[in-house]
């Protein structure tokens, strides 16, 4: 019997919307040519992140930090009461510790940095494959 139905199907609905609107603000970022700040006021272009202050740069891990913890956290949430499988769930943690880790120590660094584009790819593929076993737990379609 699945736990928490509704709960599980938005987190996972909303998991992938988040990891979406996510792609879309790198996307924009990379247009802009803006890394850090949003736009001419205190911007720190790609590839001049070592140039941003020390106070922006660790404004930005911590908030980075509190944008995707809280999703990721829950989506183990509602998979581990829906008894999903524990080795996918000690991996999608991983996933999780692993790009957080990433991502603090690469921002700020010079670009093109390989561990800010690692800890985005795994926080964005760790949301998409939770919320991907989510909608399936969600609709019975592993029975």
């Amino acid at each position: 019997m699945i736990e928490l139905p509704v709960t599980l199907t938005a987190t996972c609905v909303l998991g992938v919307a988040y990891a979406g609107l996510s792609v879309a603000v790198g996307r924009r970022r990379g247009q802009a040519n803006v890394s850090l700040g949003n736009g001419p006021d205190l911007s720190i272009a790609i590839g001049e992140e070592y140039k941003a202050p020390p106070l922006l740069v660790a404004i930005r891990r911590h908030a980075q930090f509190a944008e995707y913890v809280p999703i990721s956290v829950v989506l183990l949430l509602v998979l581990e009461l829906n008894h999903a499988n524990r080795v996918m769930l000690a991996s999608l943690a991983a996933m999780l510790v692993v790009s957080r880790t990433c991502m603090a120590m690469g921002l700020g660094r010079t670009t093109p940095n390989p561990l800010r584009s690692a800890g985005n790819l795994l926080q964005w593929g760790m949301i998409l494959i939770a919320s991907a076993v989510g909608l399936v737990l969600a609709t019975g379609l592993n029975q």
